[in-house]
């Protein structure tokens, strides 16, 4: 359907590749890092870029392939790449009024019962980031507080790199503490997890930074599983990294800010482990064609930020809500007839439209437009969607080479509007199926398993998950 047509055959595992390159970084020469890697540091963290890991969809994951455009460079960081908590004070101000304005619309659905009782829970949580939030804005040195990054993702194309932070990364380990070179493989390949789900995907968007730094902890930390258990050579080593970089990136969850979210990351390793290779596959195709500024993006936001949640139920609530983003939306509207108009724009762009075919049926009418039913019996009925004449205007679409017109009528309307003495036309139109469920289990049968339709709120939204 067009969505993976950027994807080059290069991570289907179609090309021939050199099995034997060898682990390749570079030394900043500007700023070169006082640690210098050992023969057993640069012995694991080859092991780790050579290994390779098999994801769902034909996809796999390995840094060696990943350096054919993203090159590797060790440096020290002195303060120059610092990780703010909170956003400038325009950014923030624009974030409270965000998420007051979503306190507002689901605490008014709740009073009317158009939400789940789990918004509930939901909503009390983002009073408690509101505050926070808030606090921030009010207090701007605990505001502007940041870390220094033990790695970082450029992104440029087929010109990008990877930095790791030698010196910050030795000083980190000596914190959890561990070996150094345990968390230099996490940040390896945490770092190179971004780079994967860059070139994987298609789409033009930035990702989210709540969504994508928890799936790159999550990548790392569900490859390190993987090395553990493979019988590599460094198998064993990989196994103590995993068990010491799981407490680092659980710490995150105590911070205050974004960092807050990346430990996100250990939930989805320790509650979904078993569906890791799909969740990073289906992350990686989707990464950059998620829009952040849509209802599920926001409302997943800030279950995580500022504050990490403190109840398993809001975590699940997050993850359920990273599952609604990971669909693919297509079409999205607050109106039934506009709905359903772009559906058909859609089915036609995607040259989808002929499946429908089997199903168009002549009606007998005196109308001198010929009317024209969509049905299947025992599944679905529309009858009148569409006509062979334009007049007056209506869409054309071409089906089977066959020009049709969809029309709607008066019972298609989301809210029929009655009189205190209703008429019979009401009363009729009450009686009979709504056309937009008909129409909801029409593309069900049609495109069985393809899409998924639902009325969220006061939207219809069709949407569908990459196969």
């Amino acid at each position: 359907m067009g969505v993976l047509k950027n994807l080059t055959e290069e991570y289907f595992g179609n090309k021939v590749r050199k099995e034997d390159v060898s682990f390749r970084y570079d030394i900043d020469e500007d700023f070169p890092p006082e640690h210098t890697l050992t023969s057993d540091e640069e012995a694991f963290l080859q092991g780790l870029a050579r290994y390779k890991l098999f994801l769902d969809k034909s996809l796999f994951f390995q840094i060696e392939d990943l350096q054919r455009h993203t090159k590797l460079v060790l440096s020290r960081n002195e303060g120059r790449y610092m990780c703010p908590e909170f956003p400038d004070k325009a950014k923030l101000e624009r974030e409270i009024a965000e998420l007051e304005k979503m306190i507002l619309d689901v605490s008014d659905k709740l009073e009317r019962k158009e939400l789940p009782e789990e918004y509930f829970g939901i909503l009390n949580v983002w009073k408690r980031q509101y505050k926070k939030l808030n606090e921030a804005l009010d207090n701007p040195m605990d505001s502007t507080s940041s870390t220094p990054y033990l790695g970082l993702y450029h992104n440029n194309g087929r010109d990008s790199k990877v930095i790791l932070f030698l010196d910050s990364i030795e000083e980190a380990a000596k914190k959890i503490p561990c070996e150094t070179k345990f968390l230099m493989g996490q940040v390896l390949l945490h770092e190179y997890f971004h780079s994967f789900y860059f070139h994987v995907g298609t789409g033009i968007r930035n990702p989210m930074k709540c969504i994508e730094e928890p799936m790159a902890e999550f990548g790392s930390l569900a490859a390190l599983d993987s090395v553990a258990s493979s019988g590599s050579s460094v198998a064993t080593k990989a196994g103590e990294a995993l068990r010491h970089t799981l407490g680092f990136v659980k710490d995150k969850q105590k911070c205050t800010g974004h960092t807050a979210a990346y430990g996100f990351g250990a939930y989805l390793f320790d509650k979904h482990k078993d569906d890791a290779f799909g969740l990073i596959a289906q992350y990686a195709i989707m990464s950059c064609l998620i829009d952040n500024r849509c209802k599920e993006a926001l409302e997943y936001k800030y279950l995580l930020y500022p504050e990490y949640p403190s109840y398993l139920w809001a975590e699940d609530a997050a993850y359920k809500k990273l599952g609604e983003l990971l669909r693919v939306v297509v079409v999205r509207e607050p109106n039934a007839i506009r709905f359903v108009r772009k559906v058909f724009e859609f089915l036609r762009d995607n040259d989808l439209l002929d499946c429908l075919a089997p199903f168009i049926h002549a009606q007998e009418t005196k109308n001198p437009r010929k009317l024209f039913s969509l049905s299947q019996d025992g599944f679905f009925c529309l009858r009148s969607i569409l006509c062979d004449d334009s007049t007056p205007p209506f869409d054309s679409f071409v089906i089977e080479g066959q020009t049709y017109y969809l029309r709607f009528s008066i019972v298609w309307n989301d809210k029929t509007k009655t009189s205190r003495r209703p008429r019979p036309i009401d009363e009729f139109i009450k009686r009979r199926p709504r056309p937009i469920d008909e129409f909801i289990k029409m593309i069900e049968y049609v495109y069985s398993g393809q899409f998924d339709i639902r009325k969220t709120g006061d939207e219809y939204i069709m949407s569908y998950e990459i196969k």
